[in-house]
């Protein structure tokens, strides 16, 4: 279904995705222009791995708040008591929510949110984390993007390669995802962004 995987160094965070989504059925569409597992919204840079539904609220109707020049701590309390809340209210008020399951807040996607090059994984209860390896992953490639992002760095902190290193490795990671998940495809594409 997908491969997402984000990098977070010093000051800067890259995200890669895939193209290819597929149905319950099987059938398998290569996303067109102006379609993106990942998109730019406003001040963040959003990715979702599981429900298509997703990707299509967080890039059309989802107005998240601003988090302005907000870094460590303070944006970490930001996430949770202001984006969070705000995400949940959109994926619920667009009927992305089930209703059996509407009181214990879940949904059927894992979001990558990256606001002020800081990335984030946000779970399907919307609960979220950052991982001290700084690798993140999502989707049916995601092992085998994180697989290859460990062999990749070689016992070695994201944050000691220069950003234009990880977007090269990250970028073959999304090779190597593509090659062994049926369920990820070309083309890849790799994106980044860095603290105000």
């Amino acid at each position: 279904m997908t491969t997402i995987i984000a990098a977070q160094g010093e000051n800067w965070a890259v995200i890669g995705y895939d193209s290819l989504v597929s149905d319950e059925a099987g059938r398998s569409f290569v996303l067109g222009r102006g379609s993106s597992k990942v998109v730019k919204n406003g001040q963040y840079l959003l990715g979702a791995a599981g429900d298509v539904r997703a990707i299509n609220i967080l890039a059309h109707v989802f107005n998240p708040p601003k988090a302005n020049d907000l870094v460590g701590v303070r944006l970490d309390k930001f996430i949770t008591s202001k984006f969070v809340p705000a995400l949940r209210e959109c994926f619920e008020d667009q009927g992305y929510a089930p209703q059996q399951l509407k009181e214990t807040a879940q949904h059927g996607s894992v979001v990558i949110a990256v606001v002020n090059g800081t990335a984030y994984e946000i779970d399907e209860d919307y609960s979220w984390v950052r991982d001290v390896t700084g690798v993140y992953t999502a989707g049916t490639g995601g092992d085998f993007a994180l697989g290859a992002m460990y062999a990749m760095l070689d016992g070695k902190e994201v944050s000691s390669f220069g950003l234009d290193q990880v977007k090269k490795i990250v970028k073959e990671c999304l090779a190597i995802a593509v090659r062994l998940d049926n369920q990820s495809g070309a083309p890849v594409h790799v994106t980044h962004q860095v603290s105000p």
